[in-house]
């Protein structure tokens, strides 16, 4: 019985379809944009001001 209360437990910290969405959002914007720029930055070793 302790075993199903620690799953009720789990799914207080379970994150709702709209946060899922808007992580995966956020995830593919940071790799088709971010990442390489970043990575273009760390090749020339420099720190851009913009």
């Amino acid at each position: 019985m302790a075993g199903s209360a620690g799953a009720a437990d789990f799914d207080l910290f379970r994150i709702s379809e709209e946060h899922e969405m808007l992580r995966e959002a956020v995830r593919g914007l940071a790799e088709a944009k971010i990442a390489p720029f970043a990575a273009e930055v760390d090749e020339q070793g420099r720190f851009p001001q913009e």
